[in-house]
């Protein structure tokens, strides 16, 4: 293999995922370049930021990642910087949360830059990571349209045990490539766990609690083998559903 120049590794990454992508059974998506996005902002936020409030530093990000969810048009969407403890997290708003689900508001929580040195700076992303990191964050949003309010709120006490979580966050992984991000979660996830400056123990919670860089692969090329069942949080093949 040709190595006669240095580049960013996570785009040396995404360069061979493309390069082999040709021979899976998924049609590939590349990689989500800023520029191919930017000359049609305008656009986006006609179509796809109507009831959603988001920060300038990020509009063009959280304008992508909703473009591949359609299902979310409509729904209120609150973007907004704070200090969760993770990157970023998804929650219905407290005074909505006993309305029907798609006429909640919603909040996407994203850490300030300088927080806390446990996690991840979002600014340290390359726009495609950023892209799949929000898009898993709405992959939860769409989890949660789906949950009558006693079952989010069900969803929050079960969230404390371990064994949900993990199967909670892979759900939401392959919700995000389920909805064609499977290569900007790829990217996300790659960076984070071999590259990023976040911490061993951010890093070790990654590998924990959510889908490896190599499990996503696989997932992508097993995408179109599988339906979503947001009612049992789970993935299901569609030889058992016909069954």
């Amino acid at each position: 293999m040709r190595k006669k120049f240095i580049i960013n590794p996570g785009i040396a990454f995404f360069s061979f995922l493309i390069s082999i992508a040709g021979h899976s059974q998924e049609m590939f998506a590349s990689y989500l370049l800023k520029d191919s996005f930017d000359h049609k902002r305008e656009d986006l936020k006609i179509e796809f930021g109507i009831n959603k409030a988001i920060p300038d530093e990020i509009e063009l990000e959280c304008l992508t990642a909703l473009s591949y969810y359609p299902e979310l048009k409509n729904i209120k969407i609150i973007f907004q910087f704070g200090s969760p403890v993770s990157t970023m997290v998804s929650r219905p708003k407290l005074k909505s949360i006993f309305r029907s689900g798609n006429k909640r508001v919603y909040q996407v929580i994203i850490r300030k830059p300088g927080i806390s040195k446990n996690g991840l700076e979002w600014s340290e992303l390359s726009f495609n990571s950023l892209v799949g990191w929000i898009a898993h964050e709405l992959g939860h949003i769409v989890h949660y349209s789906h949950k009558t309010s006693g079952g989010v709120l069900f969803t929050g006490i079960k969230y404390a045990f371990p064994g949900y979580r993990r199967r909670m966050e892979r759900f939401t992984d392959n919700l995000v490539i389920q909805h064609d991000l499977g290569y900007a979660l790829l990217d996300g996830t790659n960076y984070t766990i071999n590259y990023s400056n976040a911490t061993p123990h951010y890093k070790n919670y990654l590998v924990k609690y959510y889908l490896s860089p190599k499990e996503i692969k696989e997932a992508i090329n097993e995408k179109s083998f599988y339906k979503i069942a947001y009612n049992k949080t789970k993935l299901i093949k569609q030889d058992q559903i016909s069954n």
